[in-house]
């Protein structure tokens, strides 16, 4: 049964990098619109259950990872399902989108986002951008070391990967990074910017994971844990923003 699925989703792998970007940009919407309408309390709890879930969804997938049963069984025939199957032309388009997952480009844009926060005095916001972005990043690290999964054999030539493969550090870096980027969109930005922010952000950082999968550089679980924790690191993060109410220069907080 684990082949069956794994072959279906490697034959559908162009219309699932397209689907599931859109749902992903949907739930963020959808998330976005609960907090406008609830109060602090009801905030609280939407943020709670967020970090709740998140964290959960890691560890069953790294308890799954450390049992090598169905999980791990799925992983692997869909990485050589996948090796089988994808074009040329398609492993070329998603090497562009795995780049704007690339450790390099995301310290610069992590760090240009601090150093434009700073230029404000805007110090509270600041802080959170380079904690939520730096340790996120030493949070992976420290979690691939713990791991020290081997990753999927990948020699097509299109997507060169070394290190440890669990969680996927493209994946969880781009949810700390453009998650980041997305919140002190919704906090700065013009109200009418904020919704279609929030929306691409979101479609973004699950291209970037898929890549990583139809690449064949990661397993799916790595993806999806990369992202799972990662989202739960900044959903601890902006609960603290917004608890504490950490932002300078009579920045409004964001209805």
């Amino acid at each position: 049964m684990t082949d069956i699925y794994a072959a279906w989703a490697a034959a559908h792998a162009m219309q699932l990098f397209i689907v599931l970007p859109l749902l992903s940009g949907a739930a963020a919407l959808l998330f976005m619109h609960c907090y406008r309408r609830l109060s602090g309390g009801g905030r609280a709890v939407l943020f709670g259950s967020t970090i709740g879930v998140s964290l959960a969804i890691f560890l069953l997938l790294a308890l799954a990872v450390e049992r090598r049963g169905h999980v791990v069984a799925f992983d692997e025939a869909l990485a050589n399902a996948l090796s089988m199957s994808m074009s040329t032309s398609m492993l070329w388009l998603l090497s562009w989108f795995t780049y704007l997952g690339d450790r390099t480009l995301l310290t610069v844009i992590g760090v240009l986002m601090t150093a434009g926060l700073l230029w404000r005095r805007l110090w509270g916001l600041a802080l959170f951008c380079a904690v939520a972005t730096g340790l996120g990043g030493a949070l992976n690290w420290l979690l691939k070391h713990t791991f020290e999964r081997v990753r999927p054999v990948h020699d097509h030539g299109y997507s060169a990967a070394t290190g440890w493969s669990f969680p996927s550090g493209h994946s969880s870096a781009s949810m700390a990074v453009y998650g980041t980027a997305c919140y002190l969109l919704w906090r700065l930005a013009p109200p009418a910017w904020r919704m279609p922010c929030v929306a691409l952000m979101a479609a973004l950082i699950m291209a970037i994971g898929l890549s990583r999968i139809l690449l064949q550089v990661h397993f799916a679980s790595d993806v999806a844990a990369g992202l799972a924790v990662s989202l739960g690191w900044l959903a601890i993060c902006i609960a603290a923003v917004e608890r504490l109410r950490l932002s300078d220069g009579g920045v409004q907080r964001a209805q």
